[in-house]
């Protein structure tokens, strides 16, 4: 194992502006806003469901989904990569509404890898120190970028009032499996470094992400206890995808086709990511399936009622427990997959966001 420390290159950092979109995008998100900010009784009248648990999907969540459904009316997975990472980059933005300020947003590189750091306002210089969450966006190991996931970011920043640092890790099919996991791990090696991240207090890290990202978290926790390293504070899963190997579970059957996220596109990510159910029987790709989880960081997990992804998710908290490892775990029951993203438009995302910030600022304050 290379147990040099990672290098930083910051050069002169550069600040970096919120995502642009096209008048068309920024005409159906404001349409999408006025939507769903009508009240709960009115968007009840447009739609919802009930799902086997007797939970009620959110009315400005199913107005949104209705909403995509006239703007794109197309399934990534049948597109070709590129068009798809585009059509995910329109939607967060469609969910983000308006941008929310923060002190400052830079360009670093960290050991090779592009990443955002995020910082609130009255500590945009980096000569004081913060607690830091490194952040790992969602989109199934193919999909999402910095700025899909730009106003997760702000967010969390702002309300808990730490830097974010959000890594841009490489993505399949162009860099399978561990591509993407070596770069978070590099990334959070970096940040528990002491003085590698300028700005960071390296005694104080969380790492987060979701879906993909939450994965992606759960994964580098294992790595970092296989390679007796230390552990961050916290990891912060939402919505983890924690079983690749298969797609068995309640909820995968009964959202198999999909409240935003489908059976299909699961085996459309997984066929980028690893190529088979097989190879992903590993339990770097696959944590749940991890035969000794005990000494890994404690957990904040947070799934959605209607997510496929809802046990898997919760069947790792358990699995946790049961191993030790101090766990909170919240079903946010009217909401789908994955929701961190989509604070613009929903109410209770909001909420649920908030409950994790308070998460965050317990595992920093000591």
């Amino acid at each position: 194992m290379d147990t040099s420390e990672p290098e930083l290159t910051t050069s002169a950092p550069q600040h970096v502006p919120a995502p642009r979109y096209s008048l068309s995008t920024k005409a159906s998100a404001r349409a999408g806003w006025a939507l769903t900010s009508l009240p709960p009784a009115i968007l009840r009248l447009l739609g919802t469901r009930i799902n086997s648990s007797g939970d009620e999907l959110d009315g400005d969540v199913a107005a949104s989904l209705r909403a995509l459904e006239i703007i794109h009316g197309k399934d990534f997975a049948d597109l070709p990569v590129g068009e798809g990472r585009a059509m995910i980059d329109e939607e967060a933005y469609l969910g983000a509404g308006k941008t929310m300020d923060v002190g400052s947003v830079v360009a670093q590189t960290i050991g090779g890898v592009p990443v955002r750091q995020y910082r609130p306002r009255g500590f945009e210089s980096t000569d004081r120190v913060l607690p830091a969450v490194v952040y790992l966006h969602g989109g199934g190991w193919v999909l999402g970028s910095l700025d899909s996931h730009d106003s997760t970011c702000r967010w969390l920043c702002n309300r808990a009032g730490v830097s974010v640092i959000s890594v841009d890790y490489r993505l399949a099919p162009e860099a399978p499996f561990p591509a993407g996991l070596e770069d978070a791990a590099t990334v959070l090696r970096a940040a528990m470094t002491t003085e590698a991240v300028p700005g960071v207090d390296p005694q104080r890290v969380v790492i987060a992400g979701d879906s993909a990202g939450g994965n992606l978290s759960a994964a580098v926790c294992l790595k970092f206890k296989q390679e007796g390293l230390p552990q961050p504070l916290l990891q912060m899963l939402f919505v983890p995808a924690t079983n690749l190997a298969e797609f068995s579970t309640d909820s995968h059957r009964e959202f198999a086709d999909g409240l935003f996220l489908t059976r299909k596109q699961m085996e459309w990510y997984r066929n980028h990511y690893v190529g088979s159910a097989e190879a992903a029987a590993d339990p770097l790709v696959s944590p749940l399936l991890a035969e000794d989880v005990s000494g890994v960081a404690p957990a904040y997990v947070a799934v959605a009622g209607f997510d496929p992804l809802r046990d898997e998710g919760e069947a790792y908290a358990e699995k946790l427990e049961a191993a030790g490892v101090p766990v909170t775990c919240r079903r946010h029951r009217g909401l789908v997959h994955p929701f961190v993203n989509s604070t613009g438009v929903w109410r209770n995302a909001r909420a649920a966001l908030d409950d994790a910030v308070e998460a965050v600022k317990a595992a920093v304050a000591g």
